[in-house]
């Protein structure tokens, strides 16, 4: 085992540290999930969509909760959260609009066998996203 002055003179290497989880790639969406949320042992107003989808890498379903896209020069993720309008409709501009539209599909139901990339969250973290763009 190394002592801890040799662990505080270590320096940084050239190789990425590896990823947990599986990697990016084109997966199919199976079905969408609605989930209470809480915080702080508290529930939460709105719940949180999550797409159940089967990626090429792994035999079980993987659950995605955000959406990856550009906006101006930024990419940004957005959750699935449920918030809807006076009409009882999602909003325009919402996660689930943004993945909707770049689906072409008017529903979340349409969504079902649709195949999508996906992209890690951010370089922070190893989270797979939707990816719409």
């Amino acid at each position: 085992m190394e002592t801890t002055e040799e662990l505080l003179n270590k320096k940084i290497g050239n190789n990425e540290e590896p990823r947990s989880g599986v990697e990016p790639g084109k997966v199919k969406i199976v079905s969408v999930i609605v989930k209470d949320k809480d915080k702080n042992g508290k529930l939460m107003k709105s719940k949180l969509l999550q797409f159940m989808v089967k990626h090429p890498s792994k035999e079980e379903l993987i659950t995605l909760s955000k959406v990856k896209y550009i906006d101006g020069d930024k990419a940004i993720a957005k959750g699935f959260w449920v918030q809807t309008d006076e009409e009882n409709n999602f909003y325009k501009g919402s996660a689930v609009d943004i993945l909707l539209s770049h689906l072409k599909c008017s529903t979340l139901s349409e969504t079902y066998g649709k195949e999508v990339d996906t992209v890690v969250e951010s370089k922070d973290s190893s989270y797979l996203c939707l990816k719409a763009y």
